[in-house]
């Protein structure tokens, strides 16, 4: 597989479906297409680690899993690397987090990035309500958009914006999935300073 300086590889954790993958390699080409952005779903499969795991929590502690993320990203020098995991999240400060992500910190690290989203609170079902494949799939790919925004630099937005944080999913099924007009303005200043 060649990897292009301007492709989003998609890095399954453990099993992901293939049609939820393809769904979202198709999504972030549409939003990012500004600026020709490509995605690729990885053929290797990375397996979660038992050191990454918190047994008093039953949860993932997101850094450990985002770091090894980043590890791999160096090595294979990509340009953007998403995990996608349906194992829960929590972060340092936070019970459950949908994903989390890496932020460029100076012109090395604006060419590259890694970001991390769970699935498995933006399904219906673990609230114990019915499935809903259209509602799921695109909580997926909100998700994966927020966190590929702060891989380009954004932050949380109070506008009506994908980069709008949230704190539960009501939010997230609130929020468009574009970006407002002054986090396309960053996007593109962003892109055309790299």
């Amino acid at each position: 597989m060649e990897i292009g300086k301007t492709k989003i590889i998609i890095q399954p954790i453990e099993e992901i479906q293939e049609n939820l993958l393809r769904f979202l390699k198709e999504g972030l080409e549409g939003i990012f297409s500004f600026d020709n952005l490509k995605a690729e779903v990885w053929e290797k499969i990375l397996s979660l680690r038992d050191s990454e795991y918190n047994r008093s929590r039953g949860q993932y502690k997101g850094s450990k899993v985002l770091e090894r993320l980043l590890n791999l990203h160096y090595i294979k020098k990509t340009y953007r690397i998403l995990g996608v995991m349906d194992k829960d999240l929590y972060s340092r400060n936070l019970n459950f987090i949908f994903g989390i992500a890496t932020s460029p910190r100076s012109l090395s690290s604006k060419r590259s990035g890694a970001a991390l989203i769970s699935i498995t609170r933006l399904r219906q079902e673990f609230y114990r309500k019915p499935k809903n494949k259209i509602l799921f799939q695109k909580r997926v790919l909100k998700e994966g958009v927020h966190e590929l925004g702060h891989t380009f630099g954004l932050g949380h937005c109070n506008n009506y914006c994908i980069m709008t944080f949230s704190n539960h999913l009501g939010e997230t099924d609130e929020k468009p999935l574009e970006f407002c007009k002054s986090c396309s303005k960053k996007l593109k200043t962003y892109f055309q300073n790299i």
